[in-house]
């Protein structure tokens, strides 16, 4: 009997992520986690989102020689974002807090390596892990790339998001210190007031192209981190590789333990709802 094409989608996805799961990534293979080496949730002294734990590794990789430029999002004018060049913890500092929009990062990717850049971290979505990863492959010589991988169910569209928070909130999204996902609420401070909805009710203003990503804690990354499964405050750390084991290494912050059933679940979740859109 022939496959059908969902069936030959599938066996090319297994056989490419292996590749990238062979080439980049070390550890035990786990059917929700993906490869990792070690998890654990923490806090550190850092301000940023949860507890912190992207502004240090980006921090400390600078001071420690990993890297000497990183890929960032920022926020821009209003509730809008871009990817931006870091060259320093300053840099890194100003570009703290989760933005829940889409931004493409390979094409700034694309232009500090062809300036010469050859130690450049990435923070990105699952999504952008995956094709910094496909470009990762085509290199030669002695570039090195970390990736800093969040966890994300889905991305919002910024003019969508910003009509949906207008009609059911009653405020402008534009004026927001600061945006949050947390148990299921998209969280939004303003003015030191703090707004919500459930996420659910912004379906209309998420990217469609989310409905169509399995994957949930960026299993291609060299670190993956994400408030799911922690305490607020916190965040879910997972470790997937050599290098990533070496950017966490001297990190100051005591390691708690992580509630897996929580990123099972919706890892599980986001998986199952892209295979229903698939077919």
């Amino acid at each position: 009997m022939a496959q059908n094409k969902s069936d030959n989608y599938h066996v090319y996805k297994a056989k490419d992520e292996a590749q990238i799961q062979q080439q980049f990534l070390r550890g035990t293979k786990d059917p929700d986690f993906g490869i990792y080496c070690d998890i654990f949730s923490a806090k550190t002294g850092f301000k940023g989102q949860d507890g912190g734990v992207v502004t240090e590794l980006l921090s400390r990789g600078f001071e420690e020689g990993l890297f000497d430029a990183a890929i960032v999002v920022r926020r821009m004018e209003g509730y809008s974002a871009e990817a931006v060049l870091a060259q320093d913890a300053q840099d890194v500092a100003a570009a703290k807090g989760t933005k829940y929009l889409k931004v493409n990062v390979t094409t700034k990717l694309h232009e500090l390596i062809s300036q010469g850049k050859n130690r450049i971290a990435v923070v990105c979505t699952p999504c952008e892990a995956k094709n910094v990863r496909k470009i990762q492959q085509t290199l030669k010589g002695d570039t090195e790339i970390t990736v800093i991988g969040l966890f994300c169910f889905e991305s919002f569209n910024k003019e969508k998001l910003k009509q949906e928070i207008e009609a059911r909130l009653g405020i402008d999204i534009d004026r927001a210190d600061k945006t949050q996902v947390r148990q299921g609420k998209f969280i939004i401070h303003v003015d030191d007031k703090e707004y919500s909805c459930r996420v659910k009710d912004l379906d209309g203003a998420a990217e469609k192209t989310c409905s169509y990503c399995d994957d949930f804690t960026s299993q291609f990354a060299d670190i993956s981190v994400g408030s799911v499964g922690s305490k607020s405050g916190h965040s879910t750390v997972i470790v997937r590789s050599e290098r990533g084991e070496k950017l966490v290494k001297n990190m100051k912050t005591a390691k708690e333990t992580v509630d897996k059933a929580e990123v099972a679940r919706l890892t599980k979740f986001k998986r199952e709802r892209t295979e229903k859109n698939l077919h």
